[in-house]
């Protein structure tokens, strides 16, 4: 670390009077931040790849990429790879759902269940929760089953949704009208389309955001990635247990791609999305979405409190973005995070000036993306002391990353210290453990323990601290427990996430 300190110094010493006084050139600005960015990774080689575009007033000043997409072949990351960018989806889905409500086809401010005609809800919901309350997250609304099968487990088959949507769904009158963040809202929403409109939320994307826009690869399909050969990132994560870079354990699929977070775009495509949200529509010089349309999705509906670096404070929350402020300044924002990636996002309509930074990589990842996008703000707005200041982000974030990978690396080997808690042979565990809400788990015998696969996600129990019980992270990063229940000597079924799975 200390060896390439001064080469980071010196590319920002050198530069220093660019950011003094006066508005950068758009040459000035892409020297200052190539430099910048090329001396950060070289202190982080953690991270494997990232591209990202600057958007200033009508065009971008800035595209670029480093690293490498995909380490296991050592394709490199360029201008034409996909990143998967998570959240960051919600901004477009909900764009898309104010194109359909300026077209009469599903109204924001109509009640759910005039869309749900035809499915039988096991908890009545009431006619005051309108589809906008389920794209600001102010819904009430609680269905953990279906985000999980979405988003991670990808047994999502539109007709399994739909039911799972009627009988797995709860209300709670206290929770309306205030704001909580996650992916069920949007969930619903694609499900909406389906049984009213007979409409995927892909196809709905592509028919009114990205073609119009001209972003020519983005896709909420993997499986048009992967047919058009067009170059993609993986996503990789920190193992605890070594501390070493490694593939993420869920892999993104068609089926696990969803409406809260399921798109694959690249940097240039990013920077016409920016282009078009911070001029009112306009791309290209074309007005190609109209411009209330933009204006009401950036128009704040519920009060927010964020504490997340690097927009933090009050705000609120329009149709798929945040509201707030950097520093002084207004921005709007729509961050995204996966296991293996990181997106950011976000611009500053007053100074029409806009960033995004795509990362494969959600730890250390997570952090340059944020340093890189307040740093071309604070570039373009002539911050002085940038060189120092950043240097210090830097080195404080570095030192950050280095203490928190001592503390996962201690964690993995408490955690592998523990002793099975399972009394029985491992055979009798084995077996198809199925939940009417989550599905089916099956567990098999692989290499002397245990092996669980549910849907797309596949992993090694490892012991717990209570008698038949194993953790888990179906959830990757967060550990779960599941027990097995035990009845006359046999497993009947097992419990997790306060359901339970009977075995078959």
């Amino acid at each position: 670390m200390r060896k390439t300190l001064p080469l980071l110094l010196l590319a920002l010493l050198s530069m220093s009077t660019f950011a003094q006084g006066g508005r950068l050139t758009d040459g000035e600005f892409s020297r200052q931040f190539d430099a910048y960015i090329r001396a950060a990774l070289e202190k982080t080689p953690d991270v494997p790849g990232l591209t990202i575009a600057v958007v200033r007033e009508n065009k971008p000043i800035f595209i670029k990429s480093y690293g490498v997409a995909d380490r296991a072949t050592g394709l490199k990351a360029n201008d034409e790879t996909l990143f998967y960018i998570a959240s960051s989806t919600k901004s477009y889905m909900a764009l898309a759902a104010a194109i359909l409500d300026r077209e009469g086809k599903i109204k924001l401010s109509d009640p759910i269940t005039k869309y749900a005609r035809g499915l039988n809800f096991k908890n009545a919901i009431p006619d005051k929760v309108t589809v906008r309350d389920l794209l600001t997250h102010t819904s009430g609304l609680d269905n953990w089953p279906l985000t999980f099968r979405l988003a991670y487990s990808g047994d999502s088959g539109p007709d399994e949704m739909a039911r799972l949507f009627a009988a797995a769904t709860t209300y709670n009158d206290s929770a309306y009208g205030k704001y909580k963040y996650d992916n069920l809202g949007y969930n619903i929403y694609a499900i909406l389309l389906r049984n009213y409109l007979n409409k995927d939320w892909r196809e709905v994307l592509r028919e009114k955001v990205f073609d119009p826009i001209g972003m020519k690869h983005t896709t909420a399909y993997l499986s048009q990635i992967n047919a058009k050969h067009w170059p993609h990132a993986e996503g990789y994560v920190i193992d605890a247990e070594t501390g070493s870079v490694i593939p993420a354990p869920i892999k993104k699929v068609d089926s696990n791609m969803q409406s809260a977070g399921g798109i694959y775009t690249t940097a240039a495509d990013a920077a016409r999305w920016l282009e078009v949200n911070m001029n009112d529509g306009r791309v290209d010089g074309k007005q190609v979405i109209p411009t209330d349309i933009i204006r009401a999705a950036h128009t704040g509906y519920t009060q927010t409190v964020r504490d997340a670096p690097p927009f933090v404070g009050n705000g609120e929350y329009g149709l798929g973005w945040q509201i707030g402020k950097y520093k002084e300044d207004k921005v709007i924002y729509h961050h995204g995070g996966f296991t293996g990636y990181r997106s950011h996002i976000s611009f500053m309509p007053d100074k029409k000036i806009g960033v995004a930074v795509f990362v494969n990589n959600d730890f250390m990842g997570s952090r340059l993306a944020d340093l890189f996008a307040t740093y071309a703000y604070d570039a373009l707005n002539g911050m002085p002391g940038l060189e120092a200041e950043y240097s210090k982000q830097l080195t404080d974030a570095i030192d950050q990353y280095g203490k928190s990978i001592v503390q996962m690396k201690a964690g993995a080997a408490s955690r592998a210290a523990r002793k099975s808690q399972l009394t029985m042979p491992l055979s009798a565990y084995v077996g198809s453990y199925k939940n009417e809400y989550f599905g089916t788990m099956d567990l098999s015998e692989k290499n002397g323990g245990l092996l669980l696969k549910m849907g797309v996600i596949e992993l090694v129990p490892t012991a717990f601290t209570q008698k038949e019980t194993v953790r888990v992270e179906l959830v990757p990063g967060q550990g779960e427990v599941i027990k097995f229940n035990v009845e006359n000597g046999k497993v009947v079924s097992l419990t997790y996430n306060n359901m339970v799975f009977t075995k078959g």
